[in-house]
């Protein structure tokens, strides 16, 4: 069995940037698995705003001139 993984962030830190950092760097996600990319990954966010909101900050970070996002799900 997998542990599982719960990823905090502090009060009063901008929320979205620091959850895409931590996304794009594997911190989160403790390195990606062989072979898997961002396009692989799905992210639970609270509202469909806060998902809209992500993509910005992941496509800035990334680097890549038009990167393929994961799959953002509104609870």
């Amino acid at each position: 069995m997998r542990d599982p993984r719960v990823f905090t962030i502090p009060t009063g830190i901008p929320f979205l940037p620091i959850l895409a950092e931590a996304l794009l760097s594997g911190e989160l996600t403790g390195g990606w698995p062989d072979g898997a990319t961002l396009a692989d990954a799905t992210i639970y966010l609270p509202t469909r705003r806060a998902g809209r909101a992500l993509a910005a900050p992941l496509a800035a970070r990334s680097g890549a001139r038009a990167p393929l996002l994961p799959r953002i799900v509104p609870l």
